[in-house]
């Protein structure tokens, strides 16, 4: 099955586990701290190849990376921040979501999965990112693969798996 090839900006989309800290919602409140799931919304934006271009945007390979989107991270209302996180652990007590922070750092970065990238298309022997691989994205407890590029920027360059 042939595959899109990712270029410059092509969303990456998932899901992180971040560690937490803030106040539970019992009475009076105690201090929280756990891990909640967050949305990842991003692009590929870094180490991008830009001597290799299709439809004027360069192409990203297994060393490239992504970022999140602008804002995604700005509480309270980003994706990626305390307060909008979700499947929280501890469940009970309940932490009180506007009271808290995510202390992972750094937020917003993404790397290809290991097991990213084309085995027959390369450029400068590394391997080219297709539609639909895996990325890393900045989970704080280090789980790998929680999200995936999609092409978008171009719709006629394709490579087989």
């Amino acid at each position: 099955m042939s595959r899109l090839v990712i270029v410059e900006n092509d969303p990456v989309r998932g899901t992180d586990t971040h560690n937490v800290t803030g106040v539970d919602s019992s009475a009076p409140p105690n201090p929280y701290t756990g891990t909640g799931d967050f949305d990842y919304e991003g692009a590929m934006t870094e180490r991008l190849v830009d001597f290799v271009r299709i439809a004027g945007m360069a192409v990203a390979v297994v060393s490239s990376g992504s970022r999140l989107n602008k804002g995604q991270d700005a509480p309270p209302v980003g994706k990626h921040s305390g307060p909008m996180g979700s499947n929280f652990t501890p469940a009970a007590p309940a932490p009180n979501t506007a009271t808290l922070v995510i202390t992972d750092a750094p937020l917003g970065a993404g790397v290809p999965n290991a097991g990213a990238g084309s085995v027959l298309l390369t450029i400068g022997g590394v391997k080219v990112l297709l539609g639909t691989d895996e990325i890393d994205t900045c989970s704080g407890v280090g789980a790998t693969a929680g999200s995936t590029v999609t092409a978008t920027g171009q719709d006629f360059v394709t490579c087989s798996a």
